[in-house]
């Protein structure tokens, strides 16, 4: 991918906030079946704390490697409810972290939704007590100063996921996952009745004290797909 070097785009397009709460809303493995490709990250992104999800538009960096100056310029005009997302080489990076406790704390003040970096960070103990979810490659005790020019809100390249920014990023504890923010509004409605439909079955097995079995229809289901069923 030909990334444009040195430029901060501030003004970037982004979903409408109501689009975003009803993507929150959803139960978050109904929306990957209905993309035309499975834009998800590289499984080894992973929340540092496992209950923290995130959802919301992406800010793009695009750091000189791991050098952390692009991300605070992020942190610096990120709004509200963004996701801070850092395309810092994953494994092919140095082994030094690409984001840290500050840049944490800078977020939170900015009242940012997520991180995700394709990458290390440092200073783990400290991004856990700061309130916004990081989604990251895991930790490391190396870093550098801030001196490297890059690029902010340019597409960029983070866990073998092409990410525009303005996409929409869910991420949780089972995966970091980008839409297209053009796909968004052709996908909400058929999402929400798949979540609602989800929610409906698993109410019905928790009171009926139910099976997958029993609500797939038993051995019919199993015989209708050629199985020889012996009793």
């Amino acid at each position: 991918m030909s990334i444009p070097q040195h430029v901060v785009n501030v003004n970037i397009s982004r979903p409408d906030p109501r689009l975003v709460a009803r993507f929150r809303a959803l139960k978050t493995e109904v929306v990957l079946p209905l993309l035309p490709e499975p834009l998800l990250m590289d499984g080894a992104i992973r929340p540092l704390l496992n209950e923290w999800t995130a959802v919301g538009p992406a800010v793009t960096v695009a750091p000189t490697g791991t050098d952390m100056m692009m991300s605070i310029a992020a942190t610096g005009i990120a709004k509200p409810g963004d996701v801070i997302v850092v395309a810092a080489g994953g494994l092919a990076g140095d082994g030094f972290a690409a984001w840290g406790g500050g840049l944490t704390l800078s977020a939170r003040h900015k009242d940012v939704a997520g991180v995700v970096i394709d990458g290390l960070v440092q200073d783990a103990p400290a991004i856990q007590t700061r309130e916004v979810p990081v989604f990251c490659r895991g930790s490391t005790l190396r870093y550098r100063m801030a001196a490297k020019p890059g690029s902010v809100n340019v597409p960029v390249s983070c866990g073998g996921v092409t990410v525009h920014p303005g996409d929409l990023v869910i991420a949780d504890r089972d995966g970091v996952m980008v839409i297209p923010q053009h796909l968004l509004e052709g996908i909400i409605e058929a999402a929400e009745e798949r979540t609602a439909y989800l929610a409906h079955n698993q109410k019905r097995m928790r009171e009926e004290k139910l099976t997958l079995f029993d609500l797939r229809g038993g051995r019919e289901l199993f015989l209708k797909a050629g199985i020889e069923w012996n009793e």
